[in-house]
């Protein structure tokens, strides 16, 4: 059985959230509430139209919920069986960072990887959020990769596929065009050029319904977008927004 089964959230600190999640509405088309938006799809395997769910959310600057992690983000992964995975990792001498909590909408726990980063591992009940099987009508319709700096990305692939199952990508339906799609996800060179622009430790890419259309839109407000090589902005707390077309 699969460790992990799908990305259940990604999260980062933000200097002023209010402001980020109505920048991310006003011109990503993001459905924002009061803790941020949530990404809908379908699970390959069951091929069904129940609503599976990914979160995003900024939080606040002086925010304790990603400590002991040393890092100002955090990604939540989405399990099959939290217990059983907790009992591995504690044997395995994986840093766990307190104990398993349970709400309506599925359990959590903690974890901590090599490099500082505080893991969520989320055993959904994605029925406990009401969410329903509809897309989003703005331009981003989704996740489309995570990228991490990392100082030796090998390893921290190494130690992501060993203890958790992750390998490069997270493959699940779209709602909107039932095409299989895929979540990319990978740990970079802290250096690498793809970070250029931003200082940041992290970078989220957003699918896009139609990225012309935003690229011209986002142009008439007057904020910057690079279209050489990705398609990028950067937000206003100095995230790297990368776009790409669904």
């Amino acid at each position: 059985m699969k460790k992990v089964t799908g990305v259940g959230g990604v999260f980062f600190k933000s200097k002023d959230t209010a402001t980020t999640k109505d920048w991310y509405r006003d011109n990503l088309g993001f459905k924002i509430d009061e803790w941020g938006a949530a990404f809908v799809w379908s699970d390959i395997d069951t091929n069904n139209k129940q609503a599976c769910s990914t979160a995003w959310s900024p939080f606040k600057d002086d925010s304790n919920y990603f400590g002991p992690g040393t890092l100002p983000y955090m990604i939540n992964y989405r399990v099959a069986d939290l217990k059983n995975l907790i009992d591995t990792l504690r044997s395995d001498g994986v840093t766990i960072a307190g104990g398993i909590d349970e709400y309506d909408y599925g359990k959590f726990a903690w974890i901590m990887d090599p490099e500082g980063r505080k893991i969520e591992l989320w055993e959904p009940i994605d029925a406990g959020f009401g969410i329903t099987a509809s897309p989003w009508p703005g331009h981003v319709v989704g996740l489309a990769g995570i990228f991490i700096r990392s100082d030796d990305p090998d390893k921290t692939k190494e130690w992501y596929k060993k203890h958790l199952d992750v390998d490069d990508q997270f493959q699940f339906r779209d709602l909107e065009s039932g095409k299989e799609v895929r979540t990319t996800w990978t740990a970079l060179d802290k250096n690498d050029k793809l970070f250029a622009g931003t200082d940041k430790p992290y970078m989220y890419n957003y699918r896009v319904r139609d990225l012309k259309a935003l690229i011209d839109d986002l142009k008439n407000k007057n904020i910057t977008v690079s279209t050489d090589k990705f398609s990028w902005t950067i937000d206003p707390d100095g995230n790297k927004v990368l776009l790409s077309q669904l």
